[in-house]
């Protein structure tokens, strides 16, 4: 079941994510964060390759985003970065534009979504990455 966010819509399915944690809250915050880490880059990246018009690394970061989303459990945004591979493999950019800024309002609300998760855990739990 997802949670609400500020807008009263949850981006991320926890229930999802959690049981591809294997219900280990340690892991699941280390996923977050290592999400949050790699998944900023890449969005960047993505915005950066679909202005300069390059369709195969359009088509690649969109594929390693939607892999990442879904595991998350951010199906609907997923879809958005599915729609971005499929638009780069295809090498049909043109037209994008929109779903570009979809995408970008999206991974904002998930990454706002997550770090909230990261710094406020619901009540009894911790998912924090653990430190060494």
């Amino acid at each position: 079941m997802a949670e609400q966010d500020v807008d009263g819509e949850c981006p991320i399915d926890l229930e999802s994510a959690r049981e591809y944690a294997g219900d280990d809250e340690a892991l699941l915050g280390e996923l977050f964060a290592v999400f949050l880490q790699e998944a900023r880059g890449h969005v960047t990246a993505l915005r950066d390759a679909f202005r300069a018009g390059r369709a195969g690394d359009v088509m690649d970061l969109a594929h390693t985003l939607k892999g990442s989303l879904r595991l998350l459990g951010a199906p609907a945004t997923a879809l958005l970065a599915e729609q971005l591979e499929i638009g780069g493999r295809s090498s049909q950019l043109e037209g994008l534009g929109p779903v570009v800024e979809q995408f970008d309002k999206e991974m904002a609300r998930v990454f706002q979504w997550v770090e909230t998760r990261l710094t406020t855990p619901a009540p009894g739990k911790t998912i924090a990455p653990e430190t060494a």
